[in-house]
């Protein structure tokens, strides 16, 4: 399903971010337009520096041409003052307050669960689970729910802390366990942004 957006361009962004990379003939099945008219969007794209383009080895028949976002198009999406946030934590780090970084990034979890968790106290699995998807969609994180072979799957297809991420892996850490103590399960991290997945996965197991 797409994702609500003004323009096919827009639309073409989306995608990209949600399956990391897609041929012409895939997104033309996806938008339900023409080949010829994702062409002339991609065009543009690819110019303005929003997406660049790769060559997919196939195992038959020919290589295929395949387009990600670039940098400037993972810029489109939410993320945060990223710059700004990381000049205070450096200088935390840098005064030797990495306890100090722990403790702020656990008070963010700790208000995240006090402020939604009474909301959904009685509530089954599948519940839960549709409320912390529409918690992080107003958070920017573009979620999913999926079931695989009878297992749920949660993933975040954007993360708005990705830069801050890949230097204090804290963060991760505090979101994982917001997210546990959400569902009240066990989670698995399967793929993390942070480490150069697409997105972030998680598995689920209830308790």
């Amino acid at each position: 399903m797409l994702i609500n957006t003004r323009n096919t361009k827009e639309q073409i962004l989306a995608l990209l971010k949600q399956y990391g990379s897609l041929t012409i003939m895939e997104l033309s099945t996806k938008l339900e337009i023409t080949e010829m008219a994702v062409r002339r969007h991609v065009q543009t794209l690819e110019r303005d520096k929003l997406i660049r383009s790769d060559i997919k080895k196939q195992t038959m028949g020919r290589p295929s041409k395949v387009y990600q976002l670039a940098e400037g198009g993972e810029n489109f999406f939410p993320k945060r003052y990223k710059e700004f946030s990381l000049e205070i934590l450096h200088g935390l780090k840098e005064a030797g307050q990495e306890e100090l970084i722990k403790v702020i990034f656990q008070k963010k979890r700790d208000q995240f669960l006090e402020q939604y968790k009474m909301e959904n106290k009685n509530e089954g699995l599948a519940e839960k689970l549709e409320s912390l998807k529409r918690i992080q969609e107003r958070e920017g994180y573009m979620p999913q729910i999926e079931e695989q072979n009878g297992k749920l799957h949660f993933k975040e297809l954007n993360c708005p802390y990705v830069e801050i991420a890949k230097e204090f892996p804290e963060i991760c850490q505090a979101e994982r366990e917001f997210i546990k103590k959400f569902l009240d399960t066990e989670l698995t991290t399967l793929e993390s942004m942070a480490e150069g997945h697409t997105c972030c996965h998680y598995s689920i197991r209830e308790n």
